[in-house]
């Protein structure tokens, strides 16, 4: 399954291969964390992402049933490590480029920035369809890591 991922108004917008409108992201913010809600074309909640800012920043995603944290991690690139499964990244998602793999190595999703009739965004290639939710809040926390990246960056250079 391929999903784009592009940013909208008051958060992102996924389409499916064909255009469609699939899924809405919105994001509220207050004092030090983010709530970030992904509805599907009904407009019915799928799945909830919490991005706090305590000591550092992490994102919880509770979808399908299932709670996960995602913490950043510095280790030569910028990755997640994903508490509550045995999925890992590969690559570098402050480059925009990464992998979701399983512990047996099997690909569940990628992640590249690309350029189409979507507008700047994100491609998405998800290979395990029962973890289409995660993949996709997956692809929200880093879309929502780099938005924060270059708006510190453009911060610093003004």
């Amino acid at each position: 399954m391929k999903f784009f991922l592009k940013r909208a108004d008051s958060g992102f917008d996924i389409f499916d291969e064909s255009a469609r409108l699939k899924y809405t992201v919105s994001v509220k913010t207050q004092r030090n964390k983010q709530r970030i809600i992904i509805k599907n074309s009904d407009r019915q909640p799928v799945a909830e992402i919490f991005n706090k800012k305590l000591v550092f920043p992490y994102f919880s995603v509770r979808c399908k049933g299932h709670f996960y944290v995602l913490v950043p991690m510095l280790k030569g690139c910028f990755a997640f490590v994903i508490y509550g499964s045995t999925y890992r990244f590969l690559g570098d998602i402050s480059a925009g480029r990464f992998s979701l793999i399983d512990v047996d190595k099997s690909p569940v999703m990628t992640q590249q920035k690309c350029w189409g009739k979507f507008g700047d965004g994100f491609e998405i290639n998800i290979f395990n369809s029962e973890q289409r939710l995660f993949s996709l809040c997956c692809a929200v926390c880093a879309a929502m890591y780099l938005s924060a990246l270059e708006s510190s960056t453009q911060m610093v250079g003004v």
